[in-house]
């Protein structure tokens, strides 16, 4: 794949202290996606959070936070309240979830918000789904943490075939559906692109994505943003499809890594950005593309309007590249 093929795509700061500190307005969000879409990223991603504590919560995505983080509280702004504003706001480029969270929201209702916002986009939405992984905020929203992976293979079963246009009847351990369906239905009959986020390889959640997903999501920003990485978290993914009866190469592939602009440390405690000159960073991007994969996305540092505008010359190198 040439790197000038590569998708590039912009994570937005949508939680606390996100932007160097700085807590964002819900329109601060919003006015980001629009400087992204100018600047020429080919996507804005919303992460689906409610409240967490990073100290303990991002524990299970394997990142251990200094003892200074203890006690540390952070929220997020609503992602598809965002998504919706910005699929207004906007005209070109796609938006996804970063994933959306399927314990949040009952699945059919869910079905119906992205059909919606598909719609209102002209058919730019990305459909990011995953099982869940902080617990303080299921806890304190009052979600069901357990056996979630059980309850996102269950909305799957009422999800995607709602936005393909069917009519769906469930009956299961965790959710139903009785003759649902979606009217009217978006611009796109058969619905959204599904992208499935995991980062452990665990083996339920690689089969239900070799099994359902379009496109497959790691974020490893807060950790190990090299290729090597990357090629170490996706062998699990590409041992699931050929398990049960895909062709990996059918399955796309979306990171989402860390990129420091600046001589400054990065601000994630051992996180390992893109770092350097443009041409460096570039290179870096050059590896994803050269490896087949079709869709990378960014945490930058300085996460603010200046870094969102001086990675447009990244995007220049790479779209020079052959």
């Amino acid at each position: 794949m040439n790197p000038s093929d590569l998708k590039i795509g912009l994570l937005l700061p949508n939680w606390t202290a996100s932007m160097n500190g700085h807590t964002p307005r819900a329109a601060e969000v919003v006015d980001i996606a629009l400087l992204a879409e100018q600047v020429g990223f080919d996507t804005v991603w919303v992460a689906d959070h409610l409240y967490y504590e990073p100290y303990t919560d991002f524990r299970v995505v394997g990142v251990e936070l200094p003892d200074e983080f203890d006690g540390e509280k952070n929220g997020a702004w609503e992602c598809w309240t965002l998504v919706s504003a910005i699929a207004s706001a906007t005209s070109r480029v796609q938006i996804g979830t970063l994933v959306s969270n399927s314990g949040f929201r009952n699945p059919a209702l869910l079905a119906r918000i992205a059909d919606t916002v598909d719609d209102l986009s002209d058919g730019r939405l990305i459909l990011g789904l995953g099982a869940g992984d902080f617990v303080t905020e299921h806890r304190a929203y009052g979600f069901p943490f357990e056996r979630r992976v059980g309850r996102f293979e269950e909305a799957l079963s009422i999800i995607l075939p709602l936005l393909r246009g069917e009519t769906v009847s469930f009956e299961g351990e965790f959710y139903s559906a009785h003759e649902a369906c979606l009217m009217p239905k978006a611009v796109r009959a058969t619905g959204p692109e599904i992208m499935i986020g995991t980062l452990m390889g665990k083996p339920r959640m690689t089969r239900l994505v070799a099994q359902n997903a379009d496109l497959w999501n790691c974020n490893i920003a807060f950790g190990d943003s090299r290729i090597d990485h990357f090629r170490d978290v996706w062998q699990p993914l590409e041992a699931a499809c050929l398990k049960h009866g895909r062709d990996p190469a059918t399955l796309k592939r979306h990171a989402t890594v860390g990129v420091n602009l600046t001589s400054e440390p990065y601000p994630v405690p051992g996180a390992v950005p893109f770092a350097g000159e443009t041409a460096l960073i570039a290179e870096r991007f050059a590896e994803y593309a050269a490896a087949g994969v079709e869709h990378v996305s960014i945490m930058p540092h300085p996460w603010t309007r200046d870094g969102v505008e001086a990675f447009g010359a990244v995007i220049e190198a790479l779209r020079a590249m052959q």
